[in-house]
């Protein structure tokens, strides 16, 4: 399969820290990836290095080809990377729509004041509709953001995420605080962005049977370094996981 994201040997060092430790990894077209591992394994600074937040140490980042190591995140966002945070990330004192609309800078405008000019047109309208309808959130379009229940404001997240318009979207924890039947809503709506719109996903979670039933090929870190990588089946039976990460006694139902 054409690679989307190419990972090379990629370090993050912090002062005398390496968090991020030669990590390498592709995700193919299509493909939902899993990043796991155990709580301050590195995973969210690898997803900050990729998408821009600060530059790799070490290392080289291409998205379809194009070498996008250490640019600005803006920069990367408009070439097709979007993201999403495990803590809400929104306007909360602002519309569901108005959130939608204030994403839209980020995939289209170098020049904020050239948006504003045109935040007005009418096919922005009908896209911040389409994407509320996509994901879930028509009915709530026109309520205020912070006021939402949390599922419904991590939903948000992921249609701010699609206002950039991107190729591929990296999602921090999407499942984290989010109760049974939201966790479901939010598996079915990451496998729709492969389905309905051909969106790769690469994705950090703990939750398992999220991962494990949702995911393509998952990458195992510990410690800023990679331990694994594999099919679900493959990582659920890896002897260095279960060791440094799941535990025998884990339940992936």
């Amino acid at each position: 399969m054409t690679q989307i994201l190419d990972v090379q040997h990629l370090v993050k060092r912090f002062g005398g820290l390496t968090a991020v430790s030669d990590v390498s990894f592709s995700v193919a077209k299509g493909e939902i990836f899993g990043i796991i591992g155990p709580n301050g394994a590195g995973k969210t600074t690898l997803f900050n290095a990729i998408a821009g937040y600060f530059p790799p140490t070490a290392g080289k980042v291409t998205l379809d080809g194009r070498d996008i190591t250490g640019r600005p995140s803006d920069e990367i966002a408009r070439r097709g990377i979007a993201r999403t945070f495990q803590a809400v990330h929104s306007f909360g004192a602002q519309s569901v729509r108005e959130n939608l609309r204030r994403s839209d800078v980020i995939g289209r405008y170098h020049n904020p004041l050239t948006w504003f000019r045109d935040r007005a047109r009418p096919s922005i309208d009908a896209e911040i509709e389409e994407v509320a309808e996509f994901v879930g959130l028509s009915p709530v379009l026109d309520s205020t953001a912070g006021e939402m229940a949390y599922g419904q404001q991590k939903i948000l997240g992921v249609g701010m995420a699609l206002m950039v318009r991107p190729q591929l979207v990296l999602m921090d924890e999407p499942a984290a605080g989010l109760n049974p039947s939201e966790k479901r809503q939010m598996g079915n709506l990451i496998r729709k962005l492969r389905s309905d719109r051909g969106i790769s996903v690469l994705l950090v979670e703990h939750d398992m049977p999220l991962v494990m039933g949702t995911c393509d090929r998952i990458l195992v870190v510990n410690q800023g370094k990679p331990i694994a990588l594999g099919t679900p089946d493959a990582i659920k039976a890896d002897k260095a996981v279960i060791d440094a990460y799941l535990g025998e006694d884990y339940e992936f139902a």
